[in-house]
């Protein structure tokens, strides 16, 4: 699907990724009532091995650490696992996805920062199953500030100038987060 170029790119985003969200939120299965310990877990594991390969990444590509350390979360990643007793330093990396530019890094931070929307919505599903106490602070995301944070970035999102690079840049990180966390088993 390929949304005229006059539109928004955050309404451009959300249709032309639809497909690739989709795929990752239903693989995840992270709301459903049968989750388990050991399912929550992998899932941390998954998602700290792509952290640990996309921070530096993005970080590289977007050349603005004022904007981008507040919304870094590989640290919370790795408090939550610590806590249930693994130690992360032992896991594997994800290789990033390629990122040419300031234009493919904010797309690419859409993807994450978009899921810190989603993550507020697990955190209550959490709750009300008492699943993993005290290592949860992955999903709380920016905890009250989420959004003001989320909004913060859509300011940022709708001044880059690039809006193809900012569609690739969120296109291939779906793909490559939904390769690495979609994992058989």
């Amino acid at each position: 699907m390929s949304i005229a170029a006059d539109v928004p790119i955050r309404d451009r985003l959300r249709a032309e990724t639809r497909p690739d969200h989709e795929r990752l939120e239903d693989g995840l299965r992270l709301a459903d009532p049968g989750l388990t310990a050991a399912r929550y877990v992998a899932v941390l594991e998954r998602f700290h091995g792509f952290w640990a390969g996309w921070e530096p990444a993005v970080a590289a590509a977007l050349g603005d650490d004022g904007f981008l350390a507040p919304r870094l979360r590989l640290h919370l990643l790795r408090d939550d696992l610590r806590a249930l007793g693994v130690e992360p330093e032992t896991l594997p990396v994800c290789p990033p996805p390629a990122l040419r530019g300031r234009g493919e890094a904010i797309g690419s931070l859409y993807v994450m920062e978009g899921s810190t929307l989603g993550g507020r919505f697990i955190l209550k599903r959490l709750d009300e199953t008492g699943l993993a106490e005290g290592a949860r602070s992955y999903f709380a995301g920016h905890g009250e500030a989420t959004g003001a944070m989320w909004r913060a970035f859509l300011g940022r999102l709708e001044a880059e100038p690039d809006a193809e690079a900012v569609l690739r840049g969120a296109k291939n990180t779906f793909a490559t987060l939904a390769d690495w966390m979609l994992v058989p088993g």
